[in-house]
């Protein structure tokens, strides 16, 4: 995958991403559009928390809501396209898409589709939402399907939030424990072997082992920071590879409770897409590659390929360990039962408010699953300090006597 800038005839500059096997490939095929390209780059893989999870950026999943809706309600009441865009353009520096706007607008002028236009912004218009498009303007439905986006945009930020604030409390103690072990190992243990010291007393054990890492904290403390900073270049290099990505989302899938909060996150995704997609009359086989390259996670990305190829075979889709490792074998089930009964969307919306239901579940007890651990951590740590710092004091107490 490449990103490129590029300038249009009328000396516009757009960006976007192409698929293609090489530069010099994607370099012709930018041409081919009547593009000029200015510059074309190899893209960055990112690997974060809500990518893992399978959501979109909460800020560009925000502007795109306000811009579907704002769409939606000038082409129901009959406004043409051109003119819509107009609109919504002179309040788009509002929602921070006006550079975006004003260019959809220069290419419809010039005779461009609305897919046609969209697809030259990927980072804000995802393959999903252009590929909807492309289907509303062929069938003749926009209006309907810019209702269905709005509503897939809007339960993509509900999912996303539900995730966030699963996450906030244990993410937020971890960075406390870690800020007060900092501030314990670099000002508070020092001073206290410096009184120690002096007394010449005999320490426990625990002291000799907090004052140990107190002074490779305070004394070796721009190795440590060196050795992490070159620990996360390195994980980054590592994802940038499709080998380590893999392993990476592997990796997270295994995790205990976040594991299963990302298979629910992404198979709630997969059926509220491919429902969108295949009720806009977009063909099953390119409904599930569509949502396959939407998919965050390669793993799920992987198994949701070969869905794909089993059902441009004919093959049945059932639960098989060799190919479906953590795609739910409840899923697969329920989409050969639609695809048998000829009610894909229906189950598919189904699937979607189990999964959702399931996901609204397990976010919100996911606090009360890692409480304890962390609890037993926290108590740990400070047993450790406060033996470190007491058992000391009662031995300078019995020297006194």
């Amino acid at each position: 995958m490449w990103t490129y800038i590029a300038r249009d005839s009328q000396g516009n500059q757009l960006q976007g991403e192409i698929e293609s096997e090489s530069r010099k490939l994607a370099l012709e095929t930018i041409s081919e559009k009547g593009l000029i390209p200015t510059r074309v780059e190899p893209r960055a893989e990112k690997t974060t928390l809500a990518a893992a999870l399978g959501s979109f950026g909460s800020g560009n999943r925000e502007k795109l809501i306000i811009f579907t809706k704002q769409l939606r309600t000038l082409n129901r009441a009959g406004i043409p396209l051109l003119r819509s865009l107009g609109c919504i353009e002179r309040g788009a520096d509002e929602i921070g898409m006006k550079e975006e706007v004003e260019g959809i607008r220069s290419q419809l002028q010039s005779g461009a589709a609305l897919s046609q236009a969209l697809s030259q912004y990927p980072s804000k218009f995802p393959p999903i939402y252009v590929a909807s498009i492309s289907a509303g303007e062929a069938s003749g439905t926009l209006d309907e399907v810019l209702a269905q986006l709005a509503i897939l945009l809007e339960k993509e930020m509900v999912l996303a939030r539900q995730l966030k604030s699963a996450m906030r409390y244990p993410v937020m103690v971890i960075i406390a424990i870690s800020l007060a072990m900092f501030v314990l190992m670099t000002f508070v243990i020092p001073r206290f072997a410096g009184i120690y010291g002096k007394f010449g007393a005999e320490l426990p054990l625990p002291t000799k082992i907090v004052m140990g890492m107190s002074g490779i904290f305070t004394s070796y403390w721009y190795i440590i920071i060196a050795v992490i900073v070159a620990g996360l270049f390195g994980l980054k290099k590592i994802l940038s590879t499709r080998k380590g990505r893999l392993k990476w989302d592997e990796t997270m899938l295994k995790i205990p409770v976040l594991g299963d909060l990302v298979i629910k996150a992404n198979i709630a995704r997969f059926s509220i897409m491919l429902k969108i997609l295949f009720k806009s009359g977009v063909p099953m086989v390119s409904c599930l590659n569509i949502v396959r390259d939407t998919t965050t996670n390669k793993v799920i990305a992987g198994e949701v390929s070969h869905l794909a190829e089993s059902f441009e075979k004919g093959q049945e889709i059932g639960p098989d360990p060799n190919y479906y490792r953590y795609f739910p074998n409840m899923a697969l089930e329920m989409f050969q039962v639609g695809l048998e009964s000829g009610s894909v969307e229906a189950i598919m919306e189904e699937l979607a408010s189990h999964y959702e239901m399931e996901l609204e579940y397990k976010s919100r007890h996911l606090t009360a699953l890692i409480e304890p651990l962390l609890t037993i951590v926290i108590g740990g740590m400070v047993l450790v300090l406060a033996l470190s710092i007491f058992l000391p004091m009662w031995n300078l107490i019995k020297v006194f006597r």
